[in-house]
């Protein structure tokens, strides 16, 4: 009964969190935006920004950003410790995302940055052992990476999606069955749809065919994540016409021209993924699979912000973001 509660209190606390997110018509307003990072910061964070130079004081909002969503979640979560592991799992895509960055400036040969967007251990000895790629992730989960993982950064990218995904995998199996809901299906969905995406991406910006794929996509032990995207390469991506027998073709809707556009695509899985993520918290309150939606909501939002933001240093119009920007809890602005 005590457990039950408890479970009766997450549930209500992220359905309370989730009505204040930024998401939906809220997301949309924010969008459809054309003020300065001045008035975007008071809109944020409910109060005047730091005396900072402008492309400072949007990097200064990208990192609050991330590091409320990352506060709130841990706030919620962490009394929950059995699902410890899964939590600290989830947050490590935020760390991916930093080490990401960091690749790009090794190979480019650019300095080190002075700060970073999100902080850990990890992160903290890769900024003081740089540029020595191998001092700065030795020890640490990502050790494998190397001078060579400059030489084609695609792969290395891939390669750490893949260890996020099989390490969210496996700290989720370690949830006892009875409590951890349907938080296993939802990855494998988005293990499913990334697989898909990146099946579209190489064959669309490299060329690569489905024999050079091999080994690119994440696998889970006798559970089926590759065979929608593998199926990929029997049709022509040049004619969405000949995709009508594939089984994911509603993941095509919104499609304008003959040949297949990689980003709408992508919109159209973050659509599915969200529609799922929002259903599976209200079918599953009783169980640990609030903590993931939770999770992924506050993702979302992030994104979204950080997109917002982004615009905002790029100069670009609410017309423009109205055609490449999707507004989680809604249709594209």
């Amino acid at each position: 009964m005590a457990e039950e509660l408890e479970f009766a209190y997450l549930y209500a606390r992220v359905c309370g969190s989730f009505s204040k997110m930024q998401l939906g018509d809220a997301a949309r307003e924010l969008m459809q935006s054309s003020t300065g990072i001045i008035a975007l910061w008071k809109k944020l964070f409910n109060e005047e920004p730091p005396n900072l130079p402008e492309a400072k004081l949007v990097f200064e909002a990208e990192r609050r950003v991330i590091a409320r969503s990352i506060e709130s979640f841990l706030r919620l979560a962490k009394p929950f410790s059995e699902s410890s592991n899964l939590i600290h799992a989830l947050i490590s895509k935020y760390e991916i995302s930093v080490i990401k960055s960091m690749l790009f400036r090794l190979r480019s040969g650019e300095p080190k940055p002075e700060e970073t967007s999100y902080s850990s251990r990890i992160i903290d000895q890769a900024l003081a052992e740089w540029p020595r790629i191998d001092d700065m992730f030795h020890k640490t989960p990502y050790e494998w990476l190397s001078v060579q993982s400059l030489e084609n950064l695609a792969v290395a990218e891939n390669r750490l999606d893949q260890q996020y995904y099989l390490s969210l995998w496996n700290a989720a199996h370690e949830i006892n069955e009875q409590k951890v809901g349907t938080i296993l299906d939802l990855i494998r969905w988005e293990i499913i749809y990334q697989n898909v995406v990146w099946a579209f991406r190489i064959r669309r910006y490299y060329g690569m065919t489905k024999q050079d794929a091999a080994g690119m996509f994440v696998e889970l032990k006798n559970v089926d994540t590759t065979s929608l995207a593998l199926q990929t390469f029997q049709y022509d991506i040049e004619k969405i016409d000949s995709f009508e027998r594939w089984p994911l073709k509603q993941l095509l809707a919104g499609q304008t021209g003959p040949a297949l556009d990689v980003p709408v695509l992508e919109i159209r899985t973050q659509e599915n993924l969200f529609a799922m993520v929002r259903r599976n918290l209200h079918l599953h309150p009783f169980s640990y699979t609030p903590i993931y939606c939770y999770f992924k909501l506050l993702e979302y939002e992030t994104s979204l912000l950080l997109a917002v933001l982004e615009s905002v240093r790029l100069g670009v119009t609410p017309e423009e973001k109205a055609k490449v920007m999707w507004v989680p809890g809604g249709k594209t602005v």
